[in-house]
């Protein structure tokens, strides 16, 4: 399956990321965090819905961790000045675009 939103391109057999044709290398949260927004560009996800769906309800993991990993996830897609792709809706969560 292959997502587009703007530049960034996901292709989730190869676990390939391109963002204006370069490479972008992921974790496998951080690709599982991009895939689960580009499949809904815009939906606001809360830190609840991200830890469900990227780490599952079977493992306790802190929101916060969510946090850090959308820290790395902005810096990886990040390329010149401020142009993240990633939306923090303060009390809300988070939304790609």
């Amino acid at each position: 399956q292959r997502l587009q939103f703007q530049d960034i391109e996901l292709d989730a057999e190869t676990h390939r990321v391109t963002r204006g044709g370069d490479r972008i290398d992921l974790g496998p949260t951080e690709f599982r965090l991009l895939a689960t927004f580009m499949e809904k560009p815009g939906r606001v996800w809360s830190r609840d819905q991200l830890l469900d769906r990227v780490w599952g309800r079977d493992i306790y993991v802190d929101t916060r961790t969510v946090d850090v990993h959308i820290g790395r996830l902005r810096k990886s897609l990040r390329r010149q000045g401020n142009d993240d792709p990633i939306r923090t809706v303060r009390g809300a969560g988070y939304a790609l675009g």
